[in-house]
C-alpha cells in the first residue's frame, strides 16, 4: 500500500497545458502552431546553452554572465525570432561594486546565418562594436553599452527600430561626443524608431530616414534647433528632446545647461515638416524663458505638449503660444515656477482660452497663493477640459465655485498645497515664502512626472470599467474601487493640505462631486451628521490619514443615501488614547454603503461589540488589535462581524492574532467569500469548522507560523478554489487533509518547510481552467522516497511557478541548493545501495573461496597463471651483440627542409616517444643527435648501424612523395643492414592521407604491415597511433611478417634450387 501524506488535493488540480520544463534549467511555453518561446533569465548560463529544435522561435537570456557568443551557437536553432541577449555584462558605474570588469566578445559571424531573426536586444553588454547582423531584422536594441561611433553600414536594410540609448552619458561616460555616420541612415530605408536619448549627442543627426515615426533625442548635448534640423520628415508623429538644456535649480541627478545656463534654441520653423504629422513633443527640461512665434503654429495634428521644468512663468501669464495649440489635447506645463518667486494669485494668458480641444492641463509647481474666479475664467470657453492639475503650488486660498463654470471638468487636483477652508486661518506669507524657497532647491526627478489619480488614467479599459463584483473578489482594494466609481464622474482631490476641519462651507462648490480625497490633512474633529450635508452625490470619500473621531451615530448619516465607499484607515490618533470609548454604530445608518476601511487604526478595546450593517460587502480590518479583542479570557467581541449579514470580503491581516479560536470562526458572517488572515502570528486554526464558511472561495493564511496540519478529513466546501499556505513552517501535510478539496485550483505552499512528499499517483481528472501550485523556497529531501516527485514535475502539465529556478533540494547535505529536476533519476539511493550489497556479497565469498583453494590447489592455480601471463605478454626478444651495442632505439629520418614536419617531430613524436608512456624510447636526430665535424656519410652511417630501427617520416609534397638526399641514403643503408645481418629495421610513418602507390609501399604493407604507420586525421585516434608505434619499435619486424607471404617466398626458393 503506497504511503500517501503528499497534498491529496492534486488529485483534484485541474490539468491543463502549461509551461514544462524542456529546455532545462530554461523555462519553455508551447503556443500556436508548435511554435516554442524559452526562458533563461537569470539563470546563470556562463555560455549560450546548446539547444536543439526547429521550433524554438523566441529566446530570453537575459541577466546572466554570458560574455561570449560563438559562431556556431544557435546553429541548431535556426527558426529563432526574437532574441533576448541582455544585461550579461553592465559597463562601468552601472555594474555592480561586487562584479569584477567585463565585457561581452561576439563572433564576427554569430547571427548571420539565423535568416529569420527579426528581433535582436542587446542591451547591457560592454559592447564597443556592433556585430555583424542578418538581413532579415527589424529590431535591434543597444542600449547601455559603449557604442558611440557608428561610421559603418548595418546592412539591415528591413530595420524598424534602432534602440542607442544611454551609450554615453555621466552613469556610463565616453569622453568624448556621439558620432554615427550619415550613410548608416542612409541604408535604413524602413526605419521608424530611433532613440538616441543619454548619448552625449551634440547636434541633431543629418539624414535621417524619410519614414521616421519616432525620434528620441533627450538628456543630450543639442543647443540649437535649426530649421533644417528635421527637414523632409514628414511622417514623424513623436519627438522627444528633452533636457538638452537642463534647467538645474532643482535638479534630483547630475545636470548639464547649455553654456551660460542658456536656452535651447528654436528656429520658429524648426518642425514646419511635421506640420502634418506631429503627434507628440516633449521640449520638458530645456531652460525655454519664451516660445518662438509660430512655433507651433503649423502642426495641425499636436495632441500632445510637454513644456515642463522650464522658466515659461510669465508666458503662461502673458504669453500668445497657446493660440497656436487649438488641436492639444493635453498640455504640461508642470514646474514652470519663476526662481524665488511666488505670485500673489494664478493668472493665466487669455489666449489660452483657444485651445478649444484641451482635455488635460498640468499647472503643478507655478506657485502662487490664491485660485480666484479670474484665475479659472480664461479656461471657461474650453468646452472638453475634463482634467486640471493644480498640486504643490502653495495655494492658501481657493475659490471652489470657480471651477462650476467649467462644465466637462471631471478631475480637480488641488493636493499638496496649503489649503484649509477655514475663514479664521490662512497661510502666512513667511510661511509660503519658506516653502517657495525651499521647492525651488529641492524636487525630486518623480515629482516631475505626471501622476494622474487612478480614477482618471486614460487607458482604454477605463472607459467600459463597471464595478462589476468577480466570483471570488481576492485581490480588491480601494484603489479599484475608486476607479470604477469615479472614472468619468466629478472628482476633487484635496489631499495633503491644511485642512483643520469640516463643515458644510467646506464643500461649497463640491455639490456635484461623486468622489472627494481628503486624506492628509490631520483633521481632529468629531463628525456630527452635519459636514457633508451639500454633497448630495457623493459616492466616494477617503478620509485616510486623519484624526477623525467616530463617536457619535450621526457621523456621516448625510451621506446615508449615496456613499458606498468610505476610507477611514490610519485614523488611530484617537483609539490610542487611554480611557476613550468609541463607537461603530454609525455604520448601520450608511445604508447604501458598500466598501469600508477600517485598517490601520490599533481598534482594540472600548469599542462597541457589533458591528452592524445590510449593505456592507467588503471590509478591510488589517493593521488593529483582534488578538485583544478575541481573548480567550472573554468573549465580549466574539461576535464583532456577525452583524455584517451581506459580507463576502473580510481582511484581517496583521492583527498580531496568535490562535484563530474556533468560536471566532462560527460567528463570522456566513456570506464570507474571501478571508484574509495573512501576517498574523497564528499558529493555530479551527481547520474542522471551515465547512461553516459554505460560500468561501478563498481563504488566505500565509505569513503566519503555522506548523502543523490535522491528521483528519477536512471539509472545506464546493466553493473553496484558492488556499494560500505559503511563508508558514509546514514541515509535512497529513494524509487524508486535501481529501475532500475537490474545487481547489490554486494552491500556496512556497516557504514552508517541507521536506518530504511521498508517492501519489495523479487520476485522470481535466478541465480547462488554469490550475496553479507553488512549492518554491521548501527544503525537499532528495532520496529515494521523492524520486517520484522529481518526475511527476518534469512531466506535470499544472502551472508551478518558480519550478526551474527555485524548486531545490535542502536534503541532504550533499544536495542543498541543487535543482530538483537536475536530479539524476538513476543516481537514486536504491541503486547505491543494491551495488553495495553485490560488494560485500562478492567480498565474502571471496574471502571464503581463496584461502580454500589456496589450500588445496595453490601450486597448480600458481602455474596455470604464470602460463596465461606469458601467453599474453609473451617473451622479451634476446638481441644479438651488435644490438647491445645500440646507442638508440630508432633513428628519425625526415625532411629537415619541411617546418611543418619539423614541428610535428620536436612537439609531437619526441614528445609522446621520449617524455610519455610507459614505453619511452631514445631517438637519433640528425639535427640534435650527429656529432659535429665528421662528414654526413659518416653521421649517417653511425646513425643507422647504431639504432634498432630507422623511422622514415614522409609526405606526399605536391601529389609526389618528397625524398631528399638524406633520405635516400638513409634508405640504402637499411637495404644493406637486411642483407648483411638479416634484420629488417624500417618503419615507415606517413604523415599524409594520400600518398602514390609505390611498388615497395605497397610490398611492404603486404609484407609487414605494423611497420607502415598513417598518421590519422580524427584526434581521438591519436593514442591509438602512439601506441601503434611503440610496439613496432620495440618489436621484431620478421616477426610480423605475413606467413602467407613468406610461405610463396620460401616455396619459389626451393623449386629454384
Amino acid at each position: 500500500k503506497l504511503q500517501r501524506k503528499f497534498v491529496l488535493v492534486l488529485d483534484h488540480l485541474c490539468v491543463v497545458k502549461m509551461i514544462n520544463p524542456q529546455f532545462y534549467p530554461c523555462d519553455s511555453n508551447t503556443v500556436e502552431n508548435e511554435d516554442m518561446h524559452v526562458d533563461c533569465k537569470h539563470r546563470g548560463f556562463t555560455s549560450i546553452p546548446k539547444f536543439t529544435s526547429l521550433f524554438v522561435i523566441s529566446l530570453n537570456l537575459n541577466e546572466n554572465l554570458i560574455h561570449q557568443v560563438k559562431s556556431d551557437d544557435f546553429s541548431n536553432i535556426p527558426n529563432l525570432q526574437h532574441l533576448s541577449l541582455m544585461w550579461n555584462c553592465l559597463p562601468g558605474r552601472l555594474k555592480a561594486l561586487r562584479l569584477p570588469s567585463c565585457k561581452v566578445t561576439i563572433d564576427h559571424n554569430a547571427f548571420v546565418n539565423l535568416t529569420k531573426l527579426s528581433s535582436l536586444h542587446l542591451a547591457g553588454n560592454s559592447l564597443k562594436t556592433i556585430p555583424q547582423l542578418p538581413q532579415s531584422l527589424e529590431v535591434l536594441g543597444l542600449e547601455f553599452n559603449n557604442i558611440f561611433r557608428i561610421e559603418h553600414p548595418l546592412k539591415t536594410p528591413l530595420l524598424k527600430q534602432l534602440l542607442l540609448a544611454k551609450n554615453c552619458y555621466y552613469a556610463n561616460p565616453c569622453n568624448e561626443s556621439f558620432f554615427i555616420d550619415p550613410q548608416v541612415f542612409q541604408d535604413l530605408p524602413e526605419l521608424r524608431n530611433l532613440t538616441l536619448g543619454f548619448n552625449n549627442v551634440t547636434s541633431v543627426p543629418t539624414q535621417l530616414p524619410r519614414l521616421l515615426e519616432n525620434l528620441d533625442l533627450r538628456e543630450n548635448k543639442i543647443t540649437e534647433i535649426r530649421e533644417d534640423s528635421f527637414a523632409n520628415l514628414t511622417k514623424l508623429h513623436f519627438l522627444n528632446l528633452e533636457c538638452n538644456c537642463q534647467r538645474c535649480d532643482h535638479a534630483a541627478q547630475p545636470c548639464f545647461p547649455c553654456p551660460n545656463n542658456a536656452s535651447l534654441g528654436l528656429h520658429p520653423s524648426a518642425f514646419y515638416d511635421q506640420r502634418n504629422s506631429l503627434i507628440k513633443l516633449n521640449l520638458r527640461g530645456n531652460s525655454l524663458h519664451s516660445l518662438p512665434n509660430n512655433l507651433f503654429a503649423q502642426l495641425n495634428k499636436l495632441k500632445i505638449l510637454d513644456l515642463s521644468d522650464n522658466f515659461l512663468a510669465f508666458s503662461i501669464r502673458n504669453g500668445t503660444f497657446f493660440s497656436e495649440l487649438q488641436g492639444v489635447v493635453s498640455l504640461n506645463l508642470l514646474y514652470n515656477y519663476q526662481p524665488q518667486k511666488t505670485f500673489q494669485e494664478l493668472i493665466l494668458s487669455p489666449s489660452i482660452s483657444k485651445m478649444i480641444s484641451l482635455r488635460k492641463l498640468y499647472l503643478s509647481g507655478f506657485f502662487f497663493h490664491q485660485l480666484s474666479d479670474y484665475s479659472l475664467k480664461p479656461l471657461i470657453k474650453l468646452p472638453q477640459l475634463e482634467y486640471i492639475d493644480l498640486r504643490m503650488n502653495f495655494m492658501s486660498s481657493c475659490n471652489i465655485t470657480s471651477f462650476g463654470y467649467l462644465k466637462a471638468l471631471r478631475m480637480v487636483v488641488l493636493s499638496q498645497n496649503m489649503l484649509a477652508f477655514n475663514p479664521y486661518y490662512t497661510a502666512s506669507s513667511t510661511d509660503v515664502q519658506y516653502y517657495s524657497m525651499a521647492m525651488s532647491e529641492y524636487h525630486r526627478d518623480e515629482d516631475l512626472q505626471i501622476e494622474e489619480t487612478p480614477a482618471f488614467r486614460s487607458e482604454p479599459w477605463m472607459k467600459s470599467l463597471q464595478c462589476t463584483e468577480a466570483d471570488c473578489p481576492k485581490n480588491y482594494t480601494l484603489c479599484y474601487f475608486q476607479k470604477c466609481l469615479c472614472y468619468g464622474e466629478l472628482f476633487f482631490d484635496l489631499s495633503q493640505n491644511n485642512i483643520p476641519w469640516l463643515n458644510a462651507s467646506t464643500f461649497r462648490g463640491m455639490e456635484e462631486a461623486a468622489c472627494i480625497d481628503l486624506s492628509y490633512n490631520y483633521m481632529s474633529q468629531t463628525l456630527s451628521g452635519h459636514q457633508f450635508y451639500p454633497l448630495t452625490k457623493l459616492v466616494y470619500l477617503n478620509m485616510a490619514h486623519n484624526r477623525i473621531d467616530l463617536y457619535f451615530n450621526e457621523a456621516f448619516q448625510e451621506l446615508r443615501n449615496t456613499l458606498k465607499v468610505l476610507d477611514l484607515s490610519s485614523n488611530e490618533f484617537h483609539f490610542l488614547m487611554r480611557g476613550i470609548g468609541h463607537r461603530f454604530t454609525f455604520i448601520s445608518n450608511l445604508t447604501s454603503l458598500e466598501v469600508l476601511s477600517l485598517a490601520n487604526n490599533n481598534i482594540g478595546i472600548r469599542i462597541s461589540n457589533t458591528l452592524i450593517s445590510k449593505s456592507l460587502k467588503y471590509l478591510f480590518f488589517s493593521g488593529n488589535r483582534l488578538d485583544i479583542m478575541w481573548d480567550t479570557r472573554g468573549d465580549q467581541y466574539i461576535h464583532f462581524f456577525q452583524g455584517l449579514t451581506s459580507l463576502t470580503y473580510l481582511d484581517i491581516s496583521d492583527n498580531q492574532l496568535i490562535s484563530f479560536s474556533p468560536e471566532a470562526l462560527v460567528n463570522l458572517p456566513l456570506s464570507i467569500r474571501v478571508l484574509r488572515l495573512d501576517s498574523n502570528l497564528l499558529n493555530y486554526f479551527p481547520w474542522n469548522n471551515i465547512s461553516v464558511l459554505s460560500d468561501l472561495c478563498y481563504l488566505n493564511l500565509s505569513g503566519n507560523y503555522l506548523s502543523v496540519l490535522p491528521d483528519s478529513i477536512i471539509y472545506f466546501g464546493v466553493k473553496l478554489t484558492s488556499l494560500d499556505l505559503s511563508h508558514n513552517r509546514l514541515s509535512a501535510i497529513p494524509e487524508s487533509f486535501f481529501s475532500q478539496a475537490t474545487a481547489l485550483k490554486n494552491l500556496m505552499l512556497n516557504h514552508n518547510q517541507l521536506k518530504i512528499i511521498e508517492n501519489l499517483i495523479l487520476p485522470p481528472h481535466r478541465r480547462n481552467i488554469s490550475c496553479k501550485l507553488t512549492l518554491h523556497a521548501n527544503p525537499f529531501i532528495c532520496s529515494c522516497t521523492t524520486a517520484w516527485f522529481a518526475e511527476f514535475l518534469r512531466a506535470s502539465p499544472l502551472d508551478i511557478p518558480h519550478l526551474t529556478t527555485d524548486v531545490r533540494c535542502g536534503f541532504p547535505e550533499s544536495q542543498t541548493g541543487v535543482n530538483i529536476l537536475s536530479i539524476d533519476p538513476r543516481s537514486c539511493q536504491e541503486i547505491f545501495g543494491s551495488i553495495a550489497f553485490l560488494v560485500t556479497s562478492l567480498l565474502t565469498i571471496a574471502a571464503t573461496a581463496i584461502p580454500l583453494l589456496k589450500h588445496l590447489y595453490g601450486w597448480d592455480l600458481w602455474y596455470c597463471f604464470q602460463i596465461l601471463w606469458a601467453g599474453h605478454k609473451g617473451y622479451t626478444p634476446l638481441y644479438g651483440e651488435n644490438m647491445a651495442n645500440n646507442q638508440h632505439d630508432a633513428f628519425v629520418v625526415f625532411d629537415t627542409r619541411n617546418k611543418a614536419v619539423r614541428d610535428w617531430i620536436y612537439t609531437e613524436m619526441v614528445m609522446n616517444l621520449e617524455n610519455k608512456g610507459r614505453w619511452r624510447f631514445q631517438l637519433c636526430l640528425e639535427e640534435r643527435d650527429w656529432l659535429p665535424g665528421l662528414s654526413c656519410i659518416e653521421n649517417l652511417h653511425s646513425a643507422v648501424c647504431n639504432s634498432r630501427k630507422t623511422v622514415f617520416v614522409l609526405t606526399n609534397h605536391g601529389g609526389c612523395a618528397s625524398l631528399n638526399g638524406i633520405i635516400r641514403q638513409a634508405f640504402l643503408l637499411v637495404q644493406q643492414r637486411l642483407l648483411d645481418e638479416k634484420v629488417d629495421v624500417a618503419v615507415l610513418i606517413l604523415l599524409d592521407a594520400v600518398f602514390p602507390k609505390l611498388k615497395y609501399l605497397q610490398m611492404r604493407k603486404r609484407l609487414c604491415r605494423k611497420s607502415v604507420l598513417s598518421w590519422p586525421k580524427n584526434p581521438r585516434a591519436q593514442p591509438l597511433f602512439w601506441n601503434d608505434l611503440r610496439i613496432a619499435l620495440a618489436s621484431d619486424n620478421v616477426k610480423s611478417y605475413d606467413k602467407k607471404v613468406t610461405e610463396s617466398f620460401l616455396s619459389y626458393e626451393l623449386s629454384k634450387s
